[in-house]
C-alpha cells in the first residue's frame, strides 16, 4: 500500500499487522511475485507512529533458515518500542483441501510443518535480538 494511503488510516487504528514472508527482497519477489521493499519501508515509517506486530510464516525450505529468521529479527529490533512482538506462524496444510475444492494446484504438497524443536530454535534466535516473540498467531 502506498504510504499516503496508509498514513491516512493510521489515525483510525490502534495496531497494525505487517506480514513479512521473507526479509530478502530478491527471495521475496521470487516467492511472491512482488518485492518487499514497500512493505519494509512502510513498517519503518509506521513504527515511528503506531503500535505494530510483525507476522512471519515459517515455511520449511523457503524462509526457515537461521540466517533468514535472524535477519528478520534484526529488522524487527530496529523498529523500536512500538513493535509489540514478532509472531512466527508455523506452516500448516489446512489450505490443501480448499485448493482441491476450487481446482487449483497446491504447490507445497511436499512441505511438512516445522517441528516443535525447530520452532523453539527459531524463537531463541529472535529472542537473542531482544525482540519479543510468539509462536503461532
Amino acid at each position: 500500500m502506498k504510504w499516503e494511503h496508509l498514513e491516512k488510516l493510521l489515525e483510525h487504528l490502534d495496531l497494525i499487522y505487517f506480514d513479512i514472508k521473507h526479509i530478502d527482497a530478491l527471495v521475496h519477489k521470487k516467492l511472491t511475485g512482488v518485492s518487499n521493499e514497500l512493505i519494509l519501508e512502510n513498517a519503518r515509517r509506521v513504527s515511528k507512529m503506531s503500535s505494530m506486530i510483525i507476522r512471519s510464516p515459517v515455511v520449511p525450505g523457503y524462509n526457515d533458515s537461521d540466517e533468514s529468521i535472524l535477519a528478520t529479527a534484526r529488522f524487527a529490533a530496529e523498529l523500536g518500542e512500538n513493535l509489540k512482538r514478532l509472531e512466527l506462524l508455523p506452516y500448516h496444510k489446512f489450505g490443501t483441501q480448499i485448493y482441491a475444492r476450487i481446482g487449483r494446484d497446491y504447490k507445497l504438497t511436499d512441505v511438512e510443518p516445522p517441528s516443535d524443536d525447530r520452532l523453539k530454535r527459531l524463537k531463541e534466535i529472535v529472542e537473542s535480538c531482544g525482540v519479543r516473540v510468539q509462536v503461532g498467531g
